[in-house]
């Protein structure tokens, strides 16, 4: 309770004694209880001075007032994760081909490949050697990995039944690991020996997915791991961070190098580098230029090319991680940060995990069948991600055959229905600094023009400060108008139990100007 109230609840307190000590003796103890009575059952049916003190937006630290962007930018460099951190700030205006980016505010990530397979855990980092993984029975060796590749090839591919439902849900765009930390390519190259070219008998998964995306009007993405941690696999320190344990996970001493003593002869000094830096640019080439239109690049570990590299062979792609910020997972993607990174002027997308209890695994793991988010998280972390001026990239892992796991479909089937009436809540939004929420709502609020959105909490409560007069506010799925208070310049509200359902009800917010 705020001192405040404290004090007008004392006054409230005297002033009800001095109205009894004027009554008779004989009515005093009654008109005093009744009186008291009557103060605490008026606190107590004010909701909105209620909610107004539980959820003050004047709590903790907000690095982003008093700031200007550009102060706000060289403070994020120095406080935040690099991946909370772009490269640079976006001209829109000089840039009117990535304005579709920003529009489309959802992606569908696609982590497949071999790390897919068993006995990998879910996850290519699995083959890397750390005191954790090795502690916790984490960790594959290697080759195992490596070996379950040889024989992959999946029977029941088919990106275009993936598509069409992502599509309905309201997913703008794809991005799919075309190679992963495992270098393994997912079509047929011409350079290096590790691709469906060798494995596949030249099968194409790269050009299906492609053309999956296009037949259902989503934007083509692709992932591209610089690190590749098959290319002279027997010279590689596999621990993270290096501390000298081989592609066995033994522990060896760096000098003699670990190559030499697996009686493996590398390259020449320093030419290992070079070659794995020359096929992974080859590579790189071959996918700019053999499939069409690609509208994004999503490096990881390292980029292979610049930007102007890029352009010069797809000139309108957009360069994701790398160029703006790609927060990750839970860690990085807490409100207040990417709060800041929004506030400097950043463009952001949120690359993370649609599991319920996080697990190591960006690929498929046997466990995601049933850990996994329902309509209602992803929607509402969609509206979260919106009403902070980002997009959100949900990793969906598919299974090793190639097909969806099939919670993923009833999910689609779900968002679907949801976007026939609240698509507008996160489609076409403004998504420039300032945005409101952590600084005058309780809740997630996306704007437009004069329109707001507004996501109730758990209890149908909503609470917006500084707020314009309403001229009307409505439940965005049905259009019935729905009981507010509006004064001080804020406004609350609670939806009626009976209107509510699993998924975000949404209230469209009409104010004057």
């Amino acid at each position: 309770m705020s001192k405040k109230r404290q004090e007008m609840m004392i006054w409230r307190a005297i002033a009800v004694t001095c109205s009894v000590l004027l009554l008779l003796p004989g009515a005093q103890a009654t008109a005093a209880a009744a009186a008291t009575a009557a103060d605490e059952e008026t606190l107590a049916e004010d909701p909105f001075a209620v909610e107004r003190e539980q959820h003050g937006i004047d709590a903790g630290e907000r690095p982003w007032e008093g700031r200007s962007p550009e102060e706000l930018r060289k403070w994020a460099k120095e406080n935040l994760h690099r991946k909370l951190v772009a490269s640079s700030v976006i001209d829109e205006k000089a840039h009117p081909e990535w304005a579709w980016f920003r529009e489309a505010g959802l992606g569908l990530f696609l982590h497949w490949g071999p790390a897919s397979l068993p006995p990998s855990n879910g996850d290519a980092w699995a083959m890397v050697w750390n005191e954790h993984r090795s502690k916790n029975n984490l960790l594959q060796k290697p080759e195992a990995m490596f070996a379950a590749a040889e024989s992959w090839n999946p029977e029941k591919y088919d990106p275009d039944k993936w598509m069409a439902a992502a599509s309905k849900a309201g997913f703008g765009y794809a991005v799919l690991t075309s190679r992963h930390h495992d270098g393994y390519c997912l079509w047929p190259s011409a350079h290096g020996d590790w691709d469906t070219g060798d494995k596949m008998a030249g099968r194409d998964l790269v050009k299906d997915y492609v053309k999956a995306c296009r037949n259902n009007d989503l934007r083509v993405g692709l992932y591209y791991s610089g690190p590749n941690w098959h290319f002279d696999y027997r010279n590689k320190d596999f621990s993270h961070p290096p501390s000298g344990y081989n592609y066995k996970h033994e522990k060896v001493d760096a000098d003699p190098p670990l190559a030499a003593l697996m009686g493996y002869t590398p390259p020449l000094p320093g030419d290992g580098d070079r070659l794995e830096l020359e096929e992974s640019t080859r590579q790189v080439r071959e996918l700019m230029t053999g499939y069409g239109l690609i509208d994004i690049m999503w490096w990881d570990g390292n980029l292979i090319m610049s930007e102007q590299e890029l352009a010069e062979l797809q000139p309108d792609i957009f360069v994701a991680r790398g160029n703006i910020a790609t927060p990750e997972g839970r860690h990085h993607g807490k409100s207040e940060y990417v709060k800041v990174t929004n506030e400097a002027g950043w463009w952001w997308e949120l690359c993370i995990k649609s599991e319920k209890e996080d697990t190591p695994n960006w690929h498929y793991g046997p466990g995601l069948e049933n850990n996994h988010w329902g309509a209602d998280k992803l929607l509402a972390e969609l509206v979260r991600c919106r009403a902070l001026g980002g997009n959100l990239l949900v990793n969906v892992p598919p299974r090793p055959n190639g097909e969806m796991m099939d919670w993923f479909y009833v999910v689609c089937d779900e968002m679907a229905g949801w976007m026939e009436h609240s698509r507008e809540a996160i489609h076409g939004v403004d998504l420039a600094a300032p945005r409101p929420s952590l600084d005058q709502t309780m809740n997630w609020v996306t704007t437009k023009d004069d329109v707001c959105y507004a996501m109730p909490d758990a209890k149908g409560k909503i609470l917006i400060e500084n707020l314009a007069t309403p001229t009307s506010v409505t439940l965005l799925r049905t259009g019935e108008p729905l009981d507010y208070q509006h004064r001080d310049g804020a406004l609350y509200l609670v939806v009626p139990e009976a209107l509510r359902t699993g998924l975000p009800d949404m209230v469209k917010i009409c104010v004057s100007r």
